[in-house]
């Protein structure tokens, strides 16, 4: 699911959405009091472009197109979305992926050429 929509939501090359839906429903539709974050149509949004479906147990996708960049988790949360803690452990986690793929990039870049 975090390919399919990764990759526009296309089947054979074709978006089975209508034109601009998917940019759309993962942008910023409604603020939720929490600063750079947001919620679009049933996909919870971050100023950076990235975006999450969420379960209420913890489950997840998230998906950074900039960095085509896919996490799923299982998970099995007894208190539930509400549960603070694990919220934030899951948001400190996708950052720090983010973080090791723009560092990968950077030192790729800054790489001599092989010899």
């Amino acid at each position: 699911m975090g390919l399919f929509i990764l990759d526009g939501a296309r089947v054979h090359g074709q978006s089975i959405l209508p034109d601009g839906w998917l940019a759309e429903a993962t942008s910023k539709r409604a603020d939720i009091a929490q600063p750079g974050r947001g919620y679009g149509y049933l996909w919870w949004t971050y100023d950076d472009g990235s975006f999450a479906a969420r379960g209420i147990f913890g489950q997840g996708i998230f998906i950074d197109p900039k960095r085509k960049l896919v996490i799923v988790s299982n998970a099995d949360w007894a208190g539930g979305a509400r549960d603070p803690a694990a919220s934030e452990a899951r948001e400190r986690f996708y950052k720090a992926v983010q973080k090791a793929v723009d560092d990968e990039a950077a030192a790729k870049a800054g790489a001599t050429p092989a010899q």
